[in-house]
Order: structure tokens, then sequence, then C-alpha cells
């Protein structure tokens, strides 16, 4: 017999196996209990409501999934990182399978404000990234931004084909890389194809 959770993290632990191994709408606060050897009551006393409990099982979730490498190497240069966001992307889609189109229509279609906001912080956290990657990225051929053309707006752009592949279930970056060289690295095109 396992040991009983005794503390928030393990809690959280337990809610991201049964999010792996059933998927998100599975999690309930009973289950958890079971899974962590502990009362309903006590599941309460870390979370004071089933919905904090979801919450913060998914903000757990996102923060597995997207959690950065201690070396800083993922975010060298601008196609790193997006390399590493599609990694991250399908190890997302293998570990927890379903949870990226579940959590969206989930919290997108219904009245769920607090699961917005929890989704909507990591894509604020993932647009930073990109944002300082592309300031910072050594390789970018100069004049490529300016006030007409910003970092933020090609970041958007670079975010806006990720979430579309995602959805698609498409973990190849080999478009979106190839995209960031043309833009980015390459002189641009003279004449025609």
């Amino acid at each position: 017999m396992k040991p009983a959770a005794t503390s928030k993290e393990e809690i959280l632990a337990a809610c991201r196996e049964l999010i792996h191994r059933q998927g998100g709408t599975a999690l309930n606060v009973r289950e958890v209990a079971a899974a962590c050897g502990i009362s309903v009551g006590t599941v309460y006393n870390y979370f004071g409501s089933k919905a904090d409990l979801v919450g913060a099982a998914v903000e757990s979730v996102w923060y597995d999934i997207f959690r950065c490498a201690d070396d800083g190497s993922a975010f060298a240069t601008t196609q790193d990182c997006v390399r590493w966001l599609f990694e991250r992307l399908a190890y997302g889609n293998a570990q927890y399978p379903g949870f990226f189109t579940l959590h969206s229509a989930s919290f997108v279609n219904q009245d769920r404000p607090e699961g917005k906001v929890r989704m909507q912080k990591t894509w604020e956290h993932i647009m930073e990234m990109l944002c300082k990657v592309l300031q910072q990225d050594p390789l970018i051929r100069p004049g490529v931004f300016c006030d007409a053309f910003t970092t933020e707006q090609f970041a958007d752009i670079l975010f806006s084909l990720i979430l579309a592949a995602q959805l698609r279930g498409q973990y190849s970056a080999d478009t979106v890389l190839q995209l960031v060289d043309r833009m980015l690295y390459q002189m641009p095109c003279t004449g025609t194809a």
C-alpha cells in the first residue's frame, strides 16, 4: 500500500496521474482522495472546492507540459524555441491524451472564467518567451523587425501556427521552422519562383 498524500503537491501529482490514465473529465474529489489514500475532507483542507481542485490540477498539467529545461538551451535561437514547443506539445499529447482539446473546449465553450484565466496565463507565458527569444536571437538578420512588423506580431503568428498544429494533432515543427528560417535568417527572395 502506498503512503497517503500529505501535501498539496502530492495531491496534484495524483491528479496528473488520473488525468493521464482517464482524461480530465474523470477528475472528481472522491477519486482523487482514493488515489491519495486520504479522506474527501482532507482534499477539501487543501482545495476549497472541486472547482479549485480541478483548476489547480489543470494548471499543474500545463506546468508539467511546458516546464523549461534548467540549462536554457531550448531558447538559444527562435528555431530552438519552436522545436522545444512542438516537442512539449507532443509530450503533452502523449502524457495527457485529449487534454488540450478537452481543456480548450470545456473552458472556452462553458462559463468557467477560472479555467480561461489559467489557460490564458500559460499562453501569455509562452508568448512572452517567444518575444524574448526573438529579441535575443543572434541569428536573425538585421532589419527584419521594425515599427510596422514587430517581434510581438511575429510571436503572435508563431503562436497561432503552433496552436493550429496542436489542434490538428500535428507535432512536426518542420513547416514552422521553414517559415522561421525564411523570414528571419535567410535573405528575402528576389524575383519569381
